[in-house]
């Protein structure tokens, strides 16, 4: 429900929004002199297209340096989610390489064990 009305408060505001730029753009409908003298000479411009103009270049600068920014953003994020994948990897290997180490360790102590055993009872024996 909260979303609707709030879908249909930004469409109302945007259809207000466009009446009073429309308004605005019939009542000043008069020409002003823009003049580029070096380059292109002067003309004779509706100020409202003058208005719109200058609107419409700021949401470009403003949506390509937005963008810019995500981008960059993205490209940092990528480049810590690679780093963090990597270092998983290498911990994955360290933690089988220290398992196998303790495995052996393990086995080579049972082997000891194993083998100071059959040397003892064997002493054992030649006392007998």
């Amino acid at each position: 429900m909260a979303k609707s009305l709030s879908l249909l408060i930004r469409r109302l505001v945007w259809v207000v929004l466009g009446i009073v730029l429309v308004f605005f753009a019939v009542n000043n409908r008069a020409d002003v002199a823009v003049s580029f003298d070096p380059l292109f000479g002067s003309y004779a411009i509706p100020i409202y297209i003058i208005l719109f103009a200058g609107i419409f270049i700021g949401l470009m600068v403003a949506a390509v340096v937005t963008s810019w920014l995500r981008l960059e953003g993205f490209t940092k994020r990528r480049k810590a989610e690679r780093r963090a994948d990597y270092l998983d990897d290498q911990m994955s290997a360290m933690a089988e390489d220290a398992h196998q180490v303790r495995s052996t360790r393990a086995h080579n102590a049972a082997s000891e064990d194993v083998g100071e055993n059959s040397s003892s009872t064997g002493q054992l024996a030649k006392l007998d």
